[in-house]
């Protein structure tokens, strides 16, 4: 299909990286010694992944459902671009965190015995092919963050056939398709919440329910598919000739903005993640919508040069950073100066700026080359118009 121009999304790219920063927070920092608000925050770090996934869908409506009367997505040419932006530095997540999968595995099963052999088979053929989401026991093996890979696989494996019915509906279908998501996201979360209450006795049972709640690509569909409804609103609402700034729309990003972090602040005890998302999802999209419109002085801040080029680079931060964790201890239990556990909070900060500055060279030196080289020699002629990262990834 010939699409328009990409337009362009700044903010949105600057709010990715705060976002990726968010879960690498989560996995990296201590534990203790820190505020209740502070803690609540950094437990909430998967929360973004949330995020992550409306933004996907509303930067893929965009790119490819950017004209008046779009046609058909070209699967081919939209797959390869996809496999080319995820893939490369996917693959170099499994392949800098193998030792420590090999190590876990051998260690849990009780040596390299027959059956660590198999789950090292099983678990790695799943991760591989990015189907790991769709698997509760195998969803965060290897590098965890993959997961959510595994779920994007999903959403771009039916992007091309649901593009062309969500882009015949007009305003008024758009509105009532995002209530509609918001309202099956409520019922999927409401009988996953019975289901686990069901479950409280049976602790093993309730642990693979647990997991299929906070992994399933079937339960974060909504999300997406709320992403793709807004993004092409969005569309049309450009298309508008009196498409300016509404009243108060300076002041409606920073409303939007101050929900979150209030929500992303509270203790979601046990299971209530699952209510937390939820009532994020609606709030994430909010904010997704103030940002594109790019009036206000949160939408600058975020569009400024340095915050545009570490979004750019946050697929890589987000992607790379438990196995870069991983060799980070390694060599610093190595050294013997034991700054870990005598300044945890020093260690996590040297950690994450180092983390945030190789995410900025592997962007630049791999994953751009990488996804040129590989769009190049797959793709038809007429390249996808997709040139950028959508959502997180």
């Amino acid at each position: 299909m010939a699409s328009a121009p990409r337009p362009s999304l700044p903010a949105l790219t600057g709010l990715r990286f705060f976002a990726a920063l968010h879960v690498v927070a989560f996995h990296v920092t201590p534990r203790e010694g820190r505020p209740a608000w502070l803690g609540g925050l950094l437990d909430n770090g998967p929360a973004s992944v949330t995020l992550f996934f409306i933004l996907s869908g509303f930067v893929l409506a965009q790119a490819y459902l950017g004209e008046a009367s779009p046609g058909p997505v070209s699967r081919r040419a939209f797959w390869v671009a996809r496999f080319a932006r995820v893939y490369p530095i996917y693959l170099l997540g499994l392949v800098l965190e193998a030792p420590a999968f090999f190590l876990a595995v051998v260690r849990q099963e009780g040596g390299l015995t027959l059956e660590s052999l198999q789950r090292l088979l099983g678990v790695g053929s799943a991760v591989v092919s990015l189907t790991q989401a769709w698997v509760p026991s195998a969803a965060c093996a290897w590098n965890c963050p993959g997961w959510s890979l595994s779920v994007e696989a999903f959403f771009y494996l039916l992007f091309p056939v649901l593009a062309v019915p969500v882009a015949r509906l007009g305003p008024k279908g758009l509105r009532w398709g995002a209530l509609a998501l918001v309202a099956v996201a409520a019922l999927l979360c409401g009988l996953w919440l019975v289901g686990d209450g069901w479950l409280a006795g049976d602790s093993a049972h309730r642990e693979t329910w647990l997991r299929v709640g906070e992994y399933s690509p079937l339960l974060k569909l909504p999300q997406f598919l709320l992403g793709v409804v807004l993004g092409r609103a969005f569309v049309l609402r450009r298309t508008e000739p009196a498409a300016g700034p509404a009243p108060g729309s300076f002041v409606a990003s920073f409303v939007a903005a101050g929900l979150a972090l209030g929500l992303l602040t509270v203790s979601w005890s046990g299971s209530a993640w699952a209510f937390r998302d939820l009532v994020l999802t609606p709030v994430f999209a909010w904010l997704i919508w103030t940002l594109a419109r790019g009036h206000g002085p949160l939408a600058a801040f975020l569009s400024r040069a340095p915050l545009v080029r570490l979004g750019e680079a946050s697929y890589a931060l987000y992607i790379l950073h438990v196995p870069l964790a991983f060799y980070a201890r390694a060599a610093e239990r190595l050294s013997g100066v034991g700054l870990e556990r005598r300044a945890p909070w020093s260690y996590s900060a040297l950690a994450i700026t180092s983390f945030v500055l190789l995410s900025l060279a592997v962007f630049s030196w791999l994953e751009e080359p990488a996804r040129r080289w590989i769009r190049a020699r797959w793709s038809r002629p007429r390249p996808a118009p997709l040139s950028a990262s959508s959502g997180l990834l």
